[in-house]
């Protein structure tokens, strides 16, 4: 990542005892946020821990008077110029702009607004609006100023929705441009520190990757506190909103489609994460952070093998149902009585070998497949031409070749574009069971499941039909 030499200046470590002289460089764009300490140096060379490998602040005045705040600071270099100076070169996880903190309790905030690009169509709400033209003939735009959107409060912190928009002051120019950007507003009811801001947008940020399957990253930060204000001759206290410069910005090169999306496309927007139940996502999110890595990672690494995100996939889904429904042969075998109980007895015995078959010392992942795949008898899931009773199986072989390839499993594994069917198809799997987590309602979950696969099987009956039309004896 390239920096340039934004300031030169008279930095503390801590904010106590000695003024170190230092240049501050910066890459606002990428959040490359890099500071050189350097100390004149006539004699031997200092010793390495002459400054201390991590900081967690360090204040700073440049030349021009301004104050900056560098927090979370971790050394990435040390070089001895003999004769000469020691230079000693750190990494800034955040910097803020116009103030010095005393201490590093001191550093706490109140309110925490962050731009994340590329996630207005799943808020499906917008600041211009078509006017009425039967009121309005000479206008081609409405200004309608949307009110943040709360998504989740409690008695600890609010987190809302919300659009900032562009207002072209000066209109005397043969191009005027028009911008809406999305925001998180995290609001705390007590003051806190910055790494507990960035924890509940990033549990945000992650749930929201999830509905769009798009990968998201931060731009602007701005933070609040009650203690930082401006004071003017009315005696009155105005909070001074610092900007932040954060290593928290990570360039993606996906693009965002900026075209209308139809209801599939997300697994759920903003208007329905109202359904939800927010607050028991949040019980299981930690039991969750593995599955969801999985299936993020699939989103973050386009470019990895098919295998590989078949394998993501079926690794989620184990997971998923070791952690979430039974993790020990013996819940297992409880759980299977409890599901047989649901089916009539002419059916109990072939049920019983679908979901034992094979877990005799553990549940193995056929068997952990098998029971996902039933969902409690609630529901059905298409599995395109892989019968259903043998889907389970079938994964598990190709799971078993790809990871170990073994060359006598090789006939019986998925390939080419029945692989990717089989990854779409455990995906719907997950996404099933990560609508349930979430708190949606059993209508709302089969429904949008049902619509999540249809692509496929509609590429699929494209497929059969190619197949088939050049099958045909020409006459």
């Amino acid at each position: 990542m390239k920096v340039n030499l934004s300031a030169t200046g008279f930095w503390k470590i801590n904010n106590t005892g000695k003024k170190y002289t230092g240049d501050l460089y910066l890459n606002e764009d990428k959040g490359g946020v890099i500071l050189y300490i350097r100390i004149p140096n006539n004699g031997p060379i200092m010793s390495y821990l002459e400054l201390p490998l991590e900081m967690p602040f360090i204040t700073g005045s440049t030349l021009n008077g301004a104050e900056i705040t560098l927090v979370n600071c971790s050394r990435i270099s040390t070089n001895s110029r003999v004769g000469s100076e020691e230079v000693f070169g750190y990494k800034a996880q955040f910097m803020f702009n116009g103030v010095n903190f005393n201490k590093e309790e001191d550093i706490r905030f109140s309110k925490m607004t962050i731009s994340i690009p590329g996630i207005i169509q799943w808020g499906d709400v917008s600041n211009y609006a078509r006017p009425d033209f039967d009121k309005k003939e000479d206008s081609l735009i409405d200004l309608k100023i949307v009110e943040p959107i709360e998504i989740y409060s409690n008695e600890t912190y609010s987190i809302s929705y919300y659009l900032t928009f562009s207002d072209p002051f000066h209109l005397m120019k043969e191009e005027l441009t028009l911008k809406q950007t999305p925001h998180l507003i995290i609001e705390a009811q007590s003051i806190q520190t910055i790494e507990w801001f960035m924890k509940i947008a990033d549990q945000m940020k992650r749930l929201i990757e999830i509905a769009v399957s798009v990968p998201l990253n931060y731009d602007s930060m701005i933070v609040e506190s009650p203690d930082i204000y401006h004071e003017f001759g009315d005696d009155e206290k105005h909070i001074r909103p610092l900007e932040v410069i954060h290593a928290y910005k990570h360039a993606l090169k996906s693009e965002n489609n900026n075209e209308r999306l139809i209801k599939h496309d997300y697994l759920f927007s903003l208007s329905e994460l109202k359904q939800a139940n927010f607050p028991q996502w949040q019980e299981v999110a930690t039991i969750m952070e593995p599955i969801i890595e999985l299936y993020i990672d699939s989103l973050y690494n386009q470019n990895l093998s098919v295998s590989r995100h078949f394998l993501n996939m079926v690794q989620a889904l184990e997971t998923y149902h070791s952690r979430r429904i039974a993790y020990s042969l013996h819940d297992y075998k409880k759980r299977v009585e409890k599901l047989l109980e649901m089916r009539p007895k002419a059916f109990r015995k072939q049920d019983r070998k679908f979901l034992l078959d094979g877990s005799r010392n553990f549940v193995v992942l056929r068997s952990r497949l098998a029971d996902l795949l039933l969902a409690d008898h609630r529901f059905l899931f298409h599995t395109g031409d892989f019968k259903l009773v043998e889907f389970p199986q079938l994964i598990a072989k190709t799971r078993n070749y790809y990871t170990h390839y073994n060359q006598k499993h090789e006939d019986k594994a998925l390939k080419d574009k029945d692989l990717i069917t089989a990854f779409h198809i455990l995906r719907n799997i997950l996404e099933f069971y990560l609508l349930k987590e979430l708190g949606f309602k059993e209508d709302f979950i089969h429904e949008r499941t049902r619509e999540r696969i249809k692509p496929i099987m509609t590429s699929n009956d494209i497929r059969k039909a190619d197949k088939t039309k050049h099958e045909m004896p020409h006459r």
